[in-house]
């Protein structure tokens, strides 16, 4: 491994210990209390990883900037907005700034994060990627500040908050089962790290009711409205269409609802439409979104105070994932005719 790209994460991971430990332990703060094998161990792993703090930054310590910066896919995306505010109240309680930037449709910038941090402009990083995996990321690996994935995940060392999407997919698909569904689809993202959670989730309830699987019921559509239209558009042309459909969000959900009334079909009477991600949007649409609610506002604040808690070197555990509310039941579910 090369030292400069070696984190004080990944030698706590390593070591066994806290971040703030390794910190105190290299600045030889003698009110530290830890064993002198302890000591010895993390020193160790600092050799083996060729880890190396960075003289600059320790100099800069006194002179933080208190502030740092959120990249999201998309500013506009229905569930963005409460993620934001949870990660703007955490940094206000801290007496942190947090500047905010899109990186838009078209992908990731791979130059914005290293230009936020340039300058002393910024102490660390939220990233929440969109077109591009944070694996398919290596200048998350340059970085010369520290980054917190916001529902998005890398491996275990790199700190990330995630929502538990499993267990909400499964229990909204069982939910759809319970009020009698058997033919049910799933229309959004099939691929990237938050769809093979949903989909892993919609799988295991199927099974765990005895229905099987059929590929042609689930569609690789995305997290756009257009999506939804073209994924109910190709459902319908089965022989045997879906009496339900699990959409991966509220845009996509309001992609199928359009495409399905477009076909003079009634919701939920001749089809039912469940979504993750509850919220503002869900009430809006026609009929109201059956929807699985996650606390969204707290994802943005367990994010951002990790990212400080890292920045201030404090200890801190670098995974958490956060488990969803209930099930909202609006008027676009209903038992299959």
């Amino acid at each position: 491994m090369h030292g400069k790209k070696v984190t004080i994460v990944e030698v706590a991971k390593a070591a066994g210990v806290s971040i703030g430990a390794v910190s105190r332990i290299l600045s030889n703060d003698p009110k530290l209390n830890v064993r002198a094998e302890t000591r010895e161990s993390v020193l160790k792993v600092i050799e083996e990883l060729g880890y190396a703090p960075n003289p600059q930054a320790r100099s800069l310590r006194t002179a933080r900037t208190n502030s740092f910066a959120m990249i999201v896919p998309e500013i506009d995306s229905p569930a963005f907005p409460a993620i934001i505010e949870g990660a703007q109240s955490a940094a206000h309680e801290r007496g942190y700034s947090m500047l905010l930037g899109g990186v838009g449709e078209h992908g990731e910038d791979p130059t914005l994060a290293d230009r936020l941090i340039s300058k002393n402009r910024v102490d660390g990083l939220l990233i929440s990627t969109g077109r591009r995996e944070p694996a398919d990321m290596p200048e998350l690996k340059t970085l010369k500040a520290p980054s917190v994935l916001v529902n998005r995940y890398l491996n275990d060392s790199h700190p990330h908050v995630i929502l538990d999407d499993f267990a909400g997919a499964m229990a909204l698909t069982r939910y759809l089962i319970e009020l009698g569904h058997k033919r049910i689809a799933f229309v959004g993202e099939l691929n990237r790290f938050l769809g093979i959670r949903r989909v892993g989730g919609y799988k295991a309830a199927l099974e765990a009711a005895g229905i099987s699987y059929d590929a042609a019921l689930t569609i690789d559509a995305g997290y756009a409205r257009e999506g939804g239209q073209t994924g109910i558009e190709a459902l319908l042309g089965l022989a045997l269409p879906p009496t339900a459909v699990f959409a991966t969000n509220n845009l996509v959900a309001a992609g199928v609802l359009l495409g399905a009334q477009r076909r003079g079909l009634n919701v939920p009477t001749d089809i039912s439409v469940a979504s993750f991600y509850d919220g503002p949007v869900s009430e809006l649409l026609n009929p109201a979104l059956t929807a699985v609610r996650y606390p969204l506002h707290q994802l943005g604040a367990d994010s951002a105070t990790m990212l400080i808690d890292i920045i201030e070197e404090r200890d801190v555990s670098i995974s958490r994932v956060i488990p969803f509310e209930t099930i909202v039941r609006r008027g676009s579910t209903a038992p299959p005719r």
